[in-house]
């Protein structure tokens, strides 16, 4: 394919979009329990900054952006239109197809988004004011967790994973792993959760005392759990 590819790694569906630093201090948090925090960036936002950088030193060329119908991928192509908006650049979207149930970009094989690149689509310049409109309802509005319903993203609260979360802990010791491992492959398609998410909320669960641990809860891989007894 032409061009060159400029990677924003992260996680929409949850924490916060307002600001890049608050956001860093959310992702920081996360990390409590899951394991050693060694990123030294100091805004989350960085990438989308050294993107329009760059695309001022280059001469404006056409971005590409690949989604799929979830949550944090929807997300993103809002987001990415917010950021560009007013910009002169054609700005072109891939849409993943719900193949197998695969409809995350990361589901895909670098040789498979390569095929997919001949159905790309200029997005209208109507469209990127609605998807950035759309954007800044999800990040005044939505909180600190999303989910994708009925083809559109909403916010649900911070705990609504936590039954699942329970749900995949039995009550004999298990490694940490283990449950985290269980509650990401029992959510659905659109709404896949990562472990840091979901080992963030097991920290809020042993807290309140509703799993137990066996030991320091360094890094995710490092401890057992099991759920308290009722």
């Amino acid at each position: 394919m032409p061009g060159g590819v400029h990677p924003i790694p992260d996680d929409l569906s949850h924490g916060p979009l307002a600001d890049g630093r608050a956001r860093l201090d959310y992702m920081r948090a996360c990390f409590r329990g899951y394991d050693d925090w060694t990123f030294a960036a100091t805004d989350a936002f960085a990438p989308w900054h050294e993107l329009t950088r760059l695309l001022d030193d280059t001469g404006h060329r056409p971005i590409l952006v690949w989604s799929g119908d979830n949550v944090s991928e929807a997300s993103f192509l809002a987001m990415a239109c917010w950021w560009l908006a007013g910009r002169p650049e054609p700005l072109l979207h891939v849409q993943i197809p719900p193949t197998d149930g695969r409809r995350h970009v990361a589901t895909r094989t670098p040789a498979e988004l390569a095929g997919l690149f001949a159905d790309r689509r200029l997005l209208s310049g109507e469209e990127r004011g609605r998807l950035a409109e759309a954007f800044a309802h999800i990040r005044d509005h939505t909180g600190l967790l999303r989910r994708w319903e009925e083809g559109r993203i909403i916010g649900v609260p911070i705990d609504a994973y936590d039954p699942l979360l329970l749900g995949s802990c039995p009550p004999s010791w298990t490694p940490a792993a283990r449950v985290v491992g269980t509650a990401m492959s029992r959510c659905d398609p659109p709404n896949l959760i990562s472990d840091l998410f979901f080992a963030s909320r097991l920290q809020v669960l042993i807290d309140a005392g509703r799993i137990e641990a066996d030991g320091p809860r360094l890094r995710l891989r490092d401890y057992t759990v099991r759920r308290a007894p009722a």
